[in-house]
């Protein structure tokens, strides 16, 4: 009896000693488990709701980029980052991500950009999600779109993390004389007024024609298009559009290729009554919707009857929105240079210089900036070399045909 005891609790140890042996060798197919979607995002509760917060796989989506591009040797330029916010749609509470903006040389192959994303952004919670044509820098380019697909909250949802953009290669500019002949107009849209005051008195108070664009329903929107009449320049309506990324609608009462349009017209006609002093209209974002003719004619149909001119901010090469004012009969004009992609005093002062050459050789151009310190400061220190090319500054009605 005492030796089956003993045999017994050898055996015992045995199994036991081997059961340990299992639980610590490395399981390989645990390496290899796709992130759970509950895992993409945390919830922080907060006073005015819920808080979904995908800021952490934005940064290992970013990192898997970054090792994507490095490991196809495509030489990367960071232009734009920032956390963004957008409302939730089904509960009370926000979204939280991180984004940004990359720039790779022309020479660049989205097929490639696309082939070298793929592998790395495996188990992140990322994916390719789209290749659009845009445009950088004033020049059309190819966009590559990496974020988060998911579901929040039984609605689906995507998040743009990463674009990268690819700029299409161009001839090379023709030299430029260092003092143009000629003469040429030159409009300046100060975009995005409404938000804060901070900026309303500097662009107010500049020496030269500006035109003010002002979103509706913005705590200093009224306060904008006051200053802007008192001080004698003229203010347009800067009008909210869908973007292509839902994502990124920045405004409650926005246009959207989903209304109708009765739809439209009722909104386009409230957001005319909500800035004073009004005589012209742009886009705000709308990527998505100024490519949509129904949806822009249903917009034009409202600014004709109140007589108001249109310009198209060109957010998006596929954009239609100038054509169909033209064709409407509206007076009508388009961007054809963005003053501050980069919020740097050198590079808009370059823009502007962009601007006036453009506007020497074609006898007139319009160019957007936003309402920032450095697109005010670089703005007042550029009149004087400005003129001295030949370029008048005037007010965007002046130019719209």
């Amino acid at each position: 009896m005492f030796k089956s005891s003993k045999t017994r609790l050898v055996l015992l140890l045995l199994v036991l000693g081997a059961l340990i042996l299992y639980l610590n060798v490395p399981d390989k197919k645990a390496k290899e488990t796709v992130v759970p979607k509950d895992k993409l995002y945390t919830i922080e509760k907060t006073g005015a709701g819920a808080v979904a917060d995908y800021s952490a796989t934005a940064q290992r989506i970013h990192s898997a980029v970054d090792k994507g591009l490095a490991g196809a040797k495509l030489d990367s330029r960071k232009v734009q980052e920032e956390r963004r916010e957008a409302p939730r749609t089904a509960v009370e509470g926000k979204i939280r991500w991180h984004a940004r903006q990359l720039a790779l040389p022309a020479d660049s192959q989205p097929d490639a950009v696309k082939r070298a994303l793929s592998g790395q952004l495996v188990n992140t919670g990322g994916e390719v999600l789209a290749t659009e044509q845009d445009k950088y820098e004033g020049q059309a380019a190819t966009r590559v779109d990496v974020g988060i697909r998911d579901t929040l909250g039984g609605d689906p949802l995507t998040l743009i993390t990463d674009r990268i953009f690819i700029p299409l290669p161009q001839k090379p500019e023709r030299p430029t004389p260092p003092k143009p002949t000629g003469h040429g107009n030159l409009a300046i849209i100060i975009d995005d007024f409404g938000y804060s005051g901070e900026m309303v008195a500097a662009f107010a108070a500049m020496p030269r024609p500006v035109t003010f664009s002002v979103l509706p329903y913005r705590p200093h929107s009224g306060e904008a298009a006051s200053r802007a009449l008192s001080a004698g320049h003229e203010v347009m309506l800067h009008l909210p559009m869908e973007p292509m990324a839902a994502s990124e609608q920045s405004e409650a009462s926005t246009i959207k290729v989903t209304m109708s349009d009765q739809e439209i017209r009722d909104i386009t006609a409230k957001a005319l009554k909500a800035v004073p002093g009004i005589i012209g209209v742009n886009n705000h974002q709308g990527s998505r919707a100024t490519s949509d003719r129904r949806v822009m004619n249903a917009v034009l149909g409202v600014l004709k009857a109140n007589n108001l001119f249109f310009v198209d901010s060109r957010t998006s090469a596929q954009s239609i929105a100038y054509d169909a004012a033209r064709r409407a009969g509206l007076r009508s004009g388009m961007n054809e240079v963005f003053l501050d992609g980069r919020n740097e005093g050198d590079y808009i002062k370059g823009q502007l210089r962009t601007a006036a050459r453009l506007a020497v050789r074609e006898g007139s151009a319009i160019a957007i900036g936003h309402a920032r310190p450095a697109t005010a400061v670089a703005l007042r220190e550029m009149i004087p070399e400005l003129e001295a090319t030949g370029v008048k500054l005037v007010y965007a009605s002046q130019l719209v045909r």
